[in-house]
């Protein structure tokens, strides 16, 4: 029996349309979620990026900057100096009148290699994003068809079309829709502004690089 208000409407709906919306309830938290985190994550790795580039800046000595991360062993830009500095000792150590600046091509695939696992991690979980962004609405689609397909079999049943009858159904399909897109805007809202962020990091990562190969010119 419909009570009135969003929760006795729900309260009252048919079990596709409880199934409709505890789906896009759970594509609604775990989105938030991932946007959460991944904000402190982006956040974080820009801080450490700006706070590396201006180290590289400031100095011309590996091994002042492996002391300067050294307490930072989380910093993902430290992973960086700290490869470049181990693959030029392990090639030196094989061959001691090898010079340092022979070895750019070496280091910069090292680097790489380095940058394109960590850029592998801030891409994680963006695709559920995606997926909500695009699934989401065509869920709640799913719900408002359902929905007036019950107000047209009520209709058919009771012989009327009094609002009493038809209101239940389609408030319950709007209610569909309202959630589908409410839980799909601020996934591709976000999905597209940590792409751009993304950019930005990356752009930071190959900044770093040409520094640290720099230095390993000098």
């Amino acid at each position: 029996m419909y009570t009135g208000g969003i929760f006795g409407l729900l309260a009252s709906a048919g079990p596709v349309a409880k199934v409709v919306v505890f789906i896009l309830a759970v594509f609604s938290i775990v989105s938030w979620t991932i946007i959460l985190l991944k904000a402190k994550q982006f956040g974080k790795t820009e801080k450490e990026g700006e706070g590396c580039i201006q180290a590289l800046k400031n100095t011309d000595s590996f091994k002042k900057l492996i002391s300067t991360y050294r307490e930072n062993p989380d910093n993902v830009f430290y992973r960086l100096i700290l490869t470049a500095y181990k693959e030029v000792a392990s090639r030196q150590k094989e061959n001691p009148e090898l010079q340092p600046e022979t070895l750019g091509p070496v280091v910069e695939n090292s680097l790489r290699i380095v940058i394109s696992e960590e850029t592998e991690k801030l891409e994680r979980r963006l695709s559920f994003l995606a997926t909500t962004a695009n699934t989401a609405p065509f869920i709640g689609l799913f719900g408002t068809v359902w929905g007036i397909m019950d107000s047209f079999r009520e209709i058919g049943i009771k012989g009327t079309t009094s609002l009493a009858v038809v209101a239940p159904g389609i408030s319950e399909a709007l209610i569909a829709t309202a959630l589908g897109l409410a839980t799909a805007i601020p996934a591709v809202l976000a999905y597209n502004y940590f792409l751009g962020r993304l950019k930005r990091v990356t752009s930071k990562f190959d900044n770093a690089s040409m520094y640290i190969l720099n230095i390993l010119e000098k």
